[in-house]
């Protein structure tokens, strides 16, 4: 990772209670709902930030839970920051809800493995509590 983070959105969110969710690629049927439901919860919550890469199905299954609702969301990128806001974030961007971090360089448009691992680390650091 470059040592410099990018940022883009609401620096703020890193001064939250911040809950760290990573999910694995493969996960049993059965976890599914309760993390739904968790994010569901989450989401209703205005005094707490979840970070995560939200790369995996279910992250991206939870970060769709979380959009809708009110929590902050801290989205750390194992790329380069994006050169386009994605359209499903910009409601998220503008209420001051979402956070993006990067710190990879901007040549780095695939996530790998050892990217992901980082990635994965750093939130790991960054929350105050992992679900």
């Amino acid at each position: 990772m470059n040592n410099t983070p990018t940022y883009l959105g609401n620096k703020e969110l890193l001064n939250m209670r911040k809950i760290g969710y990573l999910a694995s690629r493969k996960i049993p049927t059965l976890s599914v709902l309760p993390a739904l439901d968790w994010a569901l919860q989450m989401s209703k919550q205005t005094d707490v930030a979840i970070i995560s890469g939200f790369h995996s199905r279910m992250e991206r299954d939870v970060l769709k839970v979380l959009l809708q609702g009110k929590c902050g969301i801290i989205l750390v990128l194992a790329r380069g920051m994006y050169r386009q806001l994605p359209q499903q974030y910009e409601e998220a961007m503008q209420q001051g809800r979402l956070l993006i971090i990067s710190y990879e360089k901007e040549s780095v448009t695939r996530v790998s493995e050892v990217s992901a691992h980082k990635r994965n680390r750093y939130v790991e650091q960054l929350a105050n509590e992992m679900y």
